[in-house]
């Protein structure tokens, strides 16, 4: 059981109910939430389950989330920012940050309701920014955090994508500094493009969104047997890069 309090002052209780699911993982098959001694709504795991995997899995996955221990199998959160507490469930053991489930607290209705689906999901409240990270590319070689904003009706759409990836080109070459690897890029929407929400997964990064800026370390070979180590930070302005500054790198600046 956890606790969600909301913007009007009243402190909701979440109940979540499941099993040990197999040997190794627990599961929950619904959520009871209370406000005082009133069970107010019921919320079903596979209201989300469906939705994500789709209708062709066998009849019981649907029926439990997938967890390793019982204290992670609910979490609970202020996706939007709004003062009213929203949950996740723990989806399933996954090869990558972990996906949860998430409902966001409706006041109108005074119900949750099934938002969507994200992997490593964490709130700043200090920027009112969510953010959720995972690997992706050949062998795990890129690192994603999509970065989502409220407007001002508490719906949440993408804002940009930051990527650190060692599989990339400099623009234009240079000599990679292959002991740091990474290169750091800044990518935004597509101006005039529909607004992407988190439950939206027809986009993808070359597509749908423009680089705006990338970091890249490189290194510079000054022909006495000694190298420097810089990092080169472009941006690129109607889609052609500019590089606007060159920092040495040192270890002491980077411990």
């Amino acid at each position: 059981t956890l606790e969600a309090p909301l913007a009007d002052g009243r402190t909701l209780l979440l109940e979540a109910v499941g099993k040990r699911v197999d040997e190794y993982n627990f599961g929950v098959r619904e959520v009871r939430v209370y406000d005082g001694e009133e069970l107010i709504q019921t919320v079903l795991s596979r209201e989300a389950i469906e939705t994500e995997w789709g209708p062709d899995m066998p009849e019981e996955f649907y029926d439990y989330t997938e967890c390793w221990s019982v204290k992670e199998s609910m979490t609970v959160l202020d996706l939007n920012f709004d003062g009213s507490t929203d949950f996740g469930l723990f989806g399933w053991t996954a090869n990558n940050t972990i996906p949860y489930y998430y409902w966001i607290w409706d006041p109108e209705t005074e119900q949750y309701q099934y938002a969507f689906t994200l992997q490593g999901a964490e709130v700043h409240p200090e920027t009112g920014e969510l953010t959720s990270e995972y690997k992706s590319g050949s062998a795990g070689s890129q690192w994603i955090t999509e970065v989502y904003r409220p407007d001002e009706d508490g719906a949440l759409y993408l804002q940009r994508v930051e990527r650190d990836t060692c599989d990339f080109e400099p623009e234009p070459p240079s000599c990679l500094d292959v002991q740091r690897g990474w290169a750091h890029e800044t990518w935004v929407p597509l101006e005039g493009r529909e607004p992407i929400s988190p439950r939206d997964d027809s986009w993808s990064l070359e597509a749908d969104l423009i680089l705006t800026r990338r970091e890249v370390p490189v290194y510079e070979d000054n022909g006495d047997g000694t190298v420097s180590h810089f990092t080169e930070i472009w941006e690129f302005w109607d889609g052609e890069p500019q590089l606007v500054e060159r920092k040495e790198y040192t270890d002491e600046n980077h411990p």
